[in-house]
């Protein structure tokens, strides 16, 4: 049957790609805050909504973790409502509610049955869909984010996405020659003909990452990403200062990057390039001049419904910190477009003992090096940059509703997990996920993990990956046993286990 009455030109014949995503954490957004002087942080009680949900993944993590939220997924398509809301039901969060929303046709009165939002997050929408399903955005915000409330978006940015333009028209001419198939199967039909012409060199279809990506590397990306990002007709990667206008009329102003050392202009800028940027007029311009100095093809914006100052370096020192593995001697160094970012030995040394025994503010943090207090913005986009850390809301163990989640995630998409995918462990600690992949979580939730005679990783390998060849299975042996050695401490640390 024809979906052409209610897709507005999306992609709305198979699902969408398996993805937890961090940003959208309010803990990561509460850290933005804080770095930029804006004064916001979690409560125990929230509503946090998920627009363009997908299957839901990342909602239904934020509401194991967090019994005293209420968390709302919106979607268009009615598939991955379903997918979503029985996963819900699965794992009895009751605090998860989704919901097929068509917001091009929703009206003002439909949205004001919805509750009033404490955080609202879109993470791939705003490029990729038509006109008037971004005015049902920009109205569902001005209706029911609260003042105060803080906006998420991660879109496609111009220019630096402006040069694959070419390559997601040539997609969706060459898909539109397949008379038959899912969409899938057409983005999948069209990768030889990209390879083709790539290799012919036509002078204006620049060698982007992306078609790199596609058409040289040897691990083919999933035909349901491609068919999701380009095969839709309304395809279009927006400027800031676009957006920034397109919002107006919920009254957001723009907080930060939840990409962290994108917010630090000394990480950015050549000399000649930061003496043009500090000489820029406002945000518009001076945001402009970051995505034409560093090389940016997808934003991660915050915005907040009125902003209220605070002191930043304060507000910093207030954020508590988790080590996500066991930190290394190692020094961190963060790759950032002049170069390399790096806490040195002398810092690193007390910071790194001090993580490794349990979370600990910034404030603490910044005291432990001897006759030197680093900067707090820098210290921490080297921390989390490098992924070693993640913001830590509460000091709290595991509860049934996480352990409920998690079992069932692991059970639910373990064929989907071995093929890849972005996967997380709901954490009451975090009050999100903790990002992993589906080996780490089937076995943090091996039942018996726990007892006086735990099983071993021979044994934990032949119950989740039973088919795998000699070569193959010993491999598996390999990577489960440095998990059994390595992760235990920091599952319990995370109220994992």
């Amino acid at each position: 049957m024809s979906t052409a009455n209610w897709n507005h030109g999306y992609v709305a014949d198979s699902p969408y790609t398996f993805a937890y995503q961090a940003a959208q954490s309010p803990g990561n957004l509460a850290l933005i805050c804080a770095m930029m002087g804006v004064a916001w942080e979690p409560r125990a009680r929230m509503v946090v909504a998920d627009i363009g949900c997908g299957r839901g993944y990342t909602v239904n993590t934020m509401a194991a973790a967090n019994p005293g939220w209420t968390v709302l997924g919106l979607d268009y398509n009615p598939a991955h409502i379903a997918e979503a809301a029985a996963i819900a039901e699965q794992a009895d969060l009751q605090n998860a509610t989704f919901i097929e929303a068509d917001l091009a046709a929703m009206t003002d009165a439909e949205m004001d049955r919805l509750p009033e939002m404490d955080v609202v997050t879109l993470h791939g929408v705003w490029t990729w869909v038509a006109d008037p399903v971004r005015a049902g955005i920009v109205r569902l915000l001005a209706r029911r984010l609260k003042p105060g409330g803080l906006c998420y978006l991660g879109y496609n940015a111009m220019p630096g996405f402006g040069a694959d333009m070419a390559l997601q028209r040539l997609f969706r001419h060459l898909a539109a020659q397949e008379r038959s198939g899912s969409s899938p199967h057409r983005a999948q039909a069209a990768i030889e003909t990209v390879k083709a012409l790539h290799a012919a060199r036509p002078a204006n279809l620049p060698a982007t990452p992306m078609l790199k990506r596609i058409a040289e590397d040897d691990t083919p990306l999933d035909p349901a990403y491609l068919a999701h990002e380009f095969l839709t007709a309304h395809w279009r990667p927006a400027f800031f200062e676009d957006l920034c206008q397109d919002l107006a009329p919920a009254k957001l102003d723009y907080v930060g990057s939840a990409s962290l050392h994108e917010n630090v202009p000394d990480l950015l800028f050549s000399p000649e390039q930061r003496a043009i940027y500090d000489n820029m007029p406002n945000v518009p311009a001076r945001e402009f001049m970051k995505d034409l100095c560093i090389g940016r093809i997808f934003r991660r914006d915050v915005f907040v419904r009125g902003l209220r100052r605070t002191d930043s370096v304060a507000a910093l020192d207030r954020i508590v910190l988790a080590a996500i593995r066991p930190l290394r001697e190692d020094t961190p160094k963060l790759g950032v477009p002049v170069g390399m970012a790096e806490i040195g030995p002398d810092l690193w040394e007390p910071i790194r003992h001090a993580l490794n025994e349990g979370p600990k503010s910034l404030g603490q943090l910044r005291m432990l090096p001897v006759g030197r207090s680093p900067n707090p913005a820098e210290l921490v986009t080297v921390l989390s940059g490098t992924g070693l850390v993640l913001p830590a809301l509460r000091d709290q163990g595991l509860t049934p509703e996480t352990q409920r989640f998690n079992r069932l995630i692991a059970e639910t998409y373990a064929t989907e997990g071995r093929a890849g995918g972005q996967f997380a462990m709901a954490s009451p600690v975090l009050a999100s996920g903790l990002p992993c992949v589906w080996l780490e979580l089937a076995v943090a939730m091996q039942p018996d993990l726990a007892s006086p005679t735990p099983p071993t990783a021979e044994i934990i390998a032949q119950r989740l990956l039973p088919d795998l060849e000699a070569e193959q299975m010993a491999n598996a042996v390999s990577m489960i046993e440095a998990l059994l050695h390595e992760r235990p401490a920091i599952w319990r640390r995370f109220g994992i286990i």
